[in-house]
């Protein structure tokens, strides 16, 4: 088992360089370069860029699909909390017990933790259906597309059944062996490995890009006065 725990340990540290290298080219690029008389504030467009701009009602189509917006937001914020459960899992090795006292100890944080990725799984299960068969999503996607919704949804639901046994670990016992319950900690990690080792070639290191992205868009829309919009 502690084969996995390092694995997924080098992973987390392989993204996270990878990601930074990413970053920090951003930054050496610089701020975006207009030449168009200025007519506006960018420090107000890009603040717009990063909160009103982001509401379904603000975008293009998103108000015309708002279900398929709303498993989207609760997909990302499952996968914060995922990736934060990890974190604290591994301060384990660290600190010693820093998961137990976390997690065994708060019955209910746990129960928590375990429904609302449940929940978020079946977000990504549905976002993955929705591509497949809608006829619209199904000729512009490709492999990576799949590949990041199903890495991050196996994450989500095999974190939900980590912390769901975790939240009644007492009851667990009996129905789950040692090796039954090692047998999901290196899936867990095992998991983690993939995801990690995936995010910074696929579309998921977007996480790093989206603040970039988003300061352009404020940039442009602020400079030029069309964003915030006038009342």
């Amino acid at each position: 088992m502690n084969y996995f725990i390092y694995a997924s340990y080098i992973a987390l540290l392989f993204c996270l360089t990878m990601c930074f290298i990413q970053f920090f080219r951003l930054i050496k690029l610089g701020a975006p370069k207009d030449l168009s008389e200025k007519s506006g504030n960018v420090t107000a467009g890009v603040i717009y860029s990063n909160t009103g701009a982001m509401s379904p009602l603000q975008k293009e189509s998103a108000y015309k699909h708002l279900p398929t917006y709303a498993a989207g937001i609760l997909f990302h914020i499952g996968s914060f909390i995922a990736l934060f459960c990890f974190l604290v899992l591994i301060l384990d090795d660290i600190i010693p017990y820093a998961a137990s006292r976390f997690f065994f100890q708060h019955t209910l944080i746990s129960s928590l933790i375990a429904l609302y990725l449940l929940i978020s799984s079946c977000c990504g299960i549905g976002l993955i259906i929705k591509r497949i068969v809608s006829k619209k999503l199904r000729p512009i996607s490709h492999a990576d597309d799949y590949i990041s919704v199903v890495l991050v949804t196996l994450f989500h639901l095999i974190s939900a059944l980590l912390f769901f046994i975790y939240a009644f670990h007492a009851c667990f016992h009996k129905y789950f062996s040692t090796e039954a319950h090692s047998g999901i900690i290196c899936a867990y990690f095992f998991v983690a490995t993939l995801l990690f080792l995936y995010l910074p070639f696929g579309k998921l290191k977007h996480v790093v890009y989206y603040f970039a992205a988003r300061y352009h868009l404020g940039f442009f829309y602020g400079r030029r006065g069309t964003w915030p919009p006038k009342k």
